[in-house]
C-alpha cells in the first residue's frame, strides 16, 4: 500500500500557503509569502523549506515536484508518513 505524502495545491484554490500535517494530524499553515528559501539536496532527497520564522525539513523520494511548486508560491499540504519521522519542524 503507497501513501500519498504531497496533495498539490488546485489551480481553482484560494489557498494562499502551504500546509504541513504530522503523522498525530496536527496541521500547521504557513503562508506562501513567508517563504525566503527553497533547497533540493541530498540528490532529490531533502527538500529544505526556509521561512521567516522556522525551518521546514520535509526527507523523501521525488521531491522535485514539491520543490518545484514551492518556489512559485503555489506548495499543496504535505503529510508525514506514518511510518517515519520526514517531517521535522525547526525554530529559525
Amino acid at each position: 500500500m503507497t501513501f500519498q505524502c504531497y496533495l498539490p495545491r488546485s489551480s481553482e484554490s484560494a489557498a494562499i500557503g502551504a500546509v504541513f500535517v504530522t503523522a498525530g494530524g496536527v496541521r500547521r499553515f504557513i503562508p506562501d509569502h513567508f517563504l525566503a528559501e527553497a533547497e533540493l539536496s541530498e540528490q532529490g532527497r531533502l527538500l529544505r523549506l526556509t521561512y521567516t520564522s522556522c525551518t521546514v525539513e520535509v526527507a523523501g523520494q521525488r521531491l522535485a515536484a514539491l520543490f518545484d511548486d514551492a518556489i512559485v508560491g503555489r506548495l499543496g499540504t504535505i503529510m508525514q508518513s506514518p511510518s517515519t519521522s520526514g517531517l521535522r519542524d525547526q525554530p529559525g
